[in-house]
């Protein structure tokens, strides 16, 4: 009887000594797995970090407009250089002056509002610059004007059909009744007039 209760005993101890070793190497492997998902997650992390972006697929562009008072005062037999202008925080927008014999006052004649509207330019290159309009095409955007009766002028940005300013933008220029900082497609009247980009000067 004694043997037997002894060979239980030990039977029993032996038991509680295996089931301790198995939670023991279950709990290592689980630590083990954790340590090894996070390694993973980090060097995941990691190589998304370091890897580089893509480039532009397309570029958004915001359609800009004046009143029609402020192009109507424009002076008549010069041509209108549109700059490119950064306004804070976060606006570019064009700014124009008149000129004639390379001459320019100091401050602009137009300064071009963001409308409500935007244009995706998707191209692989795109130049972003100074437009020009030259003296016939300010006297067809104002008579335009005084047809139509329109109060806002409206330039949307476009690729430049010209080859000379391939991969340039460009901005067609038409009239609308509608307030374009509210509304995202006025009803618009097409000029006929792009603003083209303005050629690099030389010396």
């Amino acid at each position: 009887m004694a043997t037997h209760f002894k060979s239980s005993r030990f039977s029993l101890f032996v038991s509680i000594i295996v089931f301790l070793v198995i939670a023991c190497n279950n709990k290592t492997d689980e630590k083990a797995t954790e340590k090894k998902d996070a390694t993973a997650d980090t060097t995941t992390s990691t190589l998304q970090a370091t890897q580089p972006k893509s480039g532009f697929t397309d570029v958004t562009l915001d359609a800009l407009y004046t009143d029609a008072t402020s192009f109507k005062n424009l002076p008549m037999g010069k041509r209108v250089l549109f700059v490119l202008t950064y306004l804070k925080p976060d606006t570019v927008t064009l700014s124009g002056w008149p000129t004639s014999n390379g001459s320019y006052s100091d401050d602009p004649a137009i300064k071009l509002k963001k409308g409500a509207a935007n244009a995706v330019i998707n191209q692989d290159t795109t130049y972003v610059g100074n437009v020009m309009l030259d003296q016939n095409e300010v006297k067809r955007i104002k008579d335009s004007i005084a047809t139509t009766h329109a109060t806002y002028v409206l330039f949307v940005p476009t690729p430049s059909a010209e080859p000379r300013y391939r991969n340039h933008i460009a901005y067609a220029i038409s009239l609308t009744k509608d307030d374009p900082a509210l509304i995202k497609t006025p009803l618009t009247t097409g000029t006929g007039v792009t603003a083209n980009p303005s050629p690099p000067k030389t010396n």
